[in-house]
């Protein structure tokens, strides 16, 4: 039967549709199986430690933001490790990305008296402790340093072994200079380029930083701190003033025409300090903080200087800083407002009061008569009409009585 006539269709018809629609499943096959093959995987670490999956040290928008994050959570891995009992428990400090160092373990004072055997024997213990954990410490470090560069993507990797320190680091499996290897890999860009223009990179990204408006105090305080870090790590020492070091020494040196080198560091660090605590407030966020700066401008024009001294002076201060917000009057809100007068102008008010009656009852009779005359003469039109009518309706009182006097005289 043909196919006009409505009879089945002929055998090669439906192959034909069917094999269309299997040669579209065919490429879309074809594509996702491209797409799987050629999608580009994100990093996240070594898979082997769950605890750190996708924190890394990567390089793209946002991997400057993930060096403090990455850090603190790799020093968070090994303190919580039990097998890093001995010596991890001092890592979660040095891992701090604002202070990347290890506090010193020290050798014990060797006894003033050394023939007493019972301080010497106590002497002896201690120096074998502190060797202890030297050692105890190096070996987790070694182990450290293997956590963090699993945790290093190639791109960035690749970047950390141009660097001409590079080879030392390795050789002393230094964690803490590997870190910072890291850091400055992150916020330089190309570890090969000249040190001059690497540092004046890092002084740039330092006093060009802003507070922005949503970014919270904490996260601009870690900000700020790991600027501060890159400038120092390319030796550069900013902030110090010759005049100022020397007003500090006045305060911490007992001879000030021959202070020793430890006091006059302290002196240093004490007017560097000052200046990136200063350099703080000023790089604060403007809205909230603008009033704050103009406050203590003029306290300092007034003779009082209350500048911070340290960056956690500082930070105090920017959390715990309230702005003044002055208080206006809102036309939408409605309320009364009550005045009490003295006795003297409750007398006045009284007697200017009468006279104010007195005169408004004046004008009201004035008013009745001239509405009455005008009631009068406008009945000829509507408007007319009403309006007299008001007018002698207000002045009645007064021409009643004026009409039974006139029946009188």
């Amino acid at each position: 039967m043909s196919e006009q006539s409505g009879g089945p269709a002929s055998p090669d018809a439906a192959p034909s549709s069917n094999h269309g629609h299997q040669n579209r499943r065919d490429r879309r096959n074809r594509n996702n199986s491209w797409n799987n093959t050629n999608r580009i995987t994100t990093f996240v670490g070594d898979p082997s430690i769950e605890f750190l999956k996708g924190y890394v040290y990567d390089v793209g928008p946002k991997s400057k933001d993930q060096f403090s994050t990455t850090t603190e959570r790799i020093g968070q891995y090994i303190q919580g490790n039990g097998s890093f009992k001995k010596g991890g428990g001092d890592f979660i400090n040095a891992f701090n990305p604002n202070d990347l160092r290890f506090e010193d373990i020290p050798d014990p004072t060797v006894p003033e008296d050394t023939k007493d055997i019972v301080k010497i024997e106590i002497w002896k213990l201690q120096q074998k402790e502190a060797h202890a954990r030297r050692n105890d410490r190096q070996d987790v470090i070694n182990a450290a340093y293997s956590i963090v560069r699993k945790q290093c993507s190639e791109a960035l990797w690749n970047r950390v072994e141009s660097h001409k320190r590079y080879a030392i680091v390795q050789a002393n499996m230094d964690v803490i200079e590997l870190l910072k290897l890291i850091r400055n890999a992150l916020y330089t860009g190309a570890t090969t380029r000249n040190s001059c223009v690497s540092t004046q990179d890092a002084l740039i990204k330092l006093f060009t930083f802003k507070q922005s408006k949503p970014m919270q105090n904490a996260d601009y305080l870690k900000k700020f701190k790991e600027l501060t870090e890159l400038v120092a790590f390319h030796g550069t020492i900013i902030g110090i003033e010759d005049a100022r070091v020397n007003e500090i020494l006045k305060t911490v040196a007992n001879n000030t025409n021959m202070p020793t080198p430890e006091e006059t560091q302290i002196a240093k660090d004490k007017v560097q300090e000052q200046f990136f605590a200063i350099l703080l407030i000023r790089q604060a966020d403007k809205v909230r903080f603008g009033q704050l700066l103009a406050d203590l401008e003029n306290s300092f024009i007034m003779g009082e200087d209350r500048y911070p001294k340290t960056i956690t002076k500082a930070y105090e201060i920017l959390v715990n800083y309230k702005k003044f917000v002055p208080q206006t009057h809102d036309p939408n809100e409605h309320g009364v407002s009550y005045y009490t007068p003295t006795d003297t102008e409750s007398t006045q008010h009284n007697t200017n009061s009468d006279d104010s009656n007195n005169n408004t009852r004046d004008n009201r009779t004035q008013s009745g008569r001239g509405n009455q005359g005008s009631g009068r003469g406008g009945p000829g039109s509507g408007r007319g009409g009403r309006g007299g009518a008001r007018g002698a309706g207000r002045g009645r009182g007064n021409g009643g009585r004026g009409a039974r006097n006139g029946e009188t005289h």
